[in-house]
Order: C-alpha cells, then sequence, then structure tokens
C-alpha cells in the first residue's frame, strides 16, 4: 500500500509539473486542494505519498489532471 502511495504521489506530482503548478509543496497543496475540494493537508499527505485517494477522489484527480487514473496508479 505505501509503495502504491508513493508512486501514485510520483505521478501526481509529475501531472502538476506538466500544468506548470508551483514546485514548492506548501503552494502546490493550496493549489490541489482547491482544485479537487479537499483540505489542504489531505492535499500535502497525496502529494508527499502518505496516502493513496479512495476511488471517487481518484477520479476526480484523473478528470482534473487529464490523465488516466491506471496511470496515476502506475498501472
Amino acid at each position: 500500500m505505501q509503495q502504491i502511495a508513493r508512486q501514485f504521489a510520483e505521478r501526481l506530482n509529475h501531472a502538476l509539473d506538466n500544468l506548470d503548478i508551483p514546485t514548492p509543496s506548501r503552494e502546490r497543496a493550496v493549489i490541489l486542494s482547491k482544485m479537487v475540494g479537499i483540505t489542504k493537508q489531505q492535499a500535502w499527505s497525496l502529494l508527499e505519498g502518505h496516502v493513496k485517494p479512495d476511488a471517487e477522489l481518484l477520479q476526480q484527480l484523473a478528470d482534473e489532471l487529464e490523465v488516466e487514473t491506471e496511470w496515476l496508479l502506475g498501472e
């Protein structure tokens, strides 16, 4: 599970890089939280690879970032 969360975080950060979202973690967490309607703490946990999103949030992120859910999970 932890490996999946880390891989997800790498893919999430890569997708945000492609959108030119600023890279400092604090700034990026604020932007991500507003983008998908989650708390800054939840966004930070996703970006740092501490947790993986549930199915609903995963789909929301994939839609927002215009990527496949499978890609975000590294499948």
